[in-house]
């Protein structure tokens, strides 16, 4: 089979030499992204927003990726000051769409699911990067909002049919200008005290060469689910972050069942 490597070469090769279009570039000291809910103006951060960012392959219904659940992005240089004006697709979550098993290969990430070679009766889309909301603004602030936006109002979800994906991931790379940022838990937080990622109602499957095994809710998840209920704790399993797999998340992923990508939302 032949890699998909070829697929990133033109964005790497072009995010690599954006910055030579500005008269600065990121600090990746400085600079950070943090995970976001709520309001624009008194948002919420940490653990409260992760809650928020729980997905299904169809991203449908009002419990999936809660309250504008988002990532806020800050680009900052040397100096402290805001890099603005960086386009939205010049900051990138990146996805390389499938694993190394069926041949896609590269710097994003190897977990996520997110493709239409291994997925076709799902017509899942082909995702490989998740861009910002819009461009960066004068204090180097944008975002990405994991639901869709529109780019007149960055930071409120609105669903985008073309960004769907299966799997979860505890650490997606978060790229700006072909610099990869550290997450910060809290604005406040310490660099790399967060780590970019969505929890995944489709935790099992398709991560082998085995066709339409991915991006779909099934029993395969439901007892994923249900045997991590009083068993040792996954992470992953725990949709609503309150430290405990319970009936809470076992009620969430079967009031999913049987959804991917065209289902029960066509599009």
């Amino acid at each position: 089979m032949r890699s998909r490597t070829a697929t990133w070469i033109p964005f790497v090769f072009a995010a690599l030499l954006a910055p030579a279009a500005h008269a600065a570039v990121p600090s990746t000291t400085l600079s950070y992204f943090v995970p976001q809910s709520g309001s624009l103006t008194t948002p919420t951060e940490g653990a409260a927003a992760i809650a928020n960012a729980r997905t299904c392959p169809n991203k449908d219904g009002t419990q999936i990726l809660r309250l504008n659940s988002r990532l806020k992005v800050v680009v900052l240089m040397s100096d402290g000051r805001g890099l603005s004006g960086i386009a939205a697709q010049d900051v990138c979550i990146l996805f390389n769409g499938g694993t190394p098993e069926q041949g896609f290969t590269g710097v994003g990430d190897d977990s996520i699911i997110a493709n239409f070679q291994y997925n076709q009766l799902a017509n899942c889309p082909d995702v490989h990067c998740v861009y910002a909301d819009a461009p960066t603004d004068q204090a180097g602030v944008t975002y990405i909002t994991w639901l869709g936006s529109t780019w007149s109002n960055p930071g409120v979800a609105v669903r985008d049919p073309l960004i769907k994906w299966g799997g979860y991931a505890g650490d997606l790379p978060v790229y700006v200008l072909g610099f990869q940022l550290q997450g910060r838990l809290t604005s406040t937080s310490p660099p790399g005290s967060y780590t970019a990622h969505v929890k995944n109602l489709d935790l099992v499957g398709g991560r082998t060469v085995a066709p339409n095994q991915g991006e779909l809710v099934n029993t395969l998840d439901i007892n994923y689910v249900q045997g991590a209920m009083g068993g040792p704790y996954r992470y992953d399993a725990d949709f609503d972050d309150n430290g405990v797999v319970n009936t809470l998340d076992l009620n969430l992923i079967k009031g999913h069942n049987n959804h991917k990508c065209n289902l029960p939302i066509m599009n």
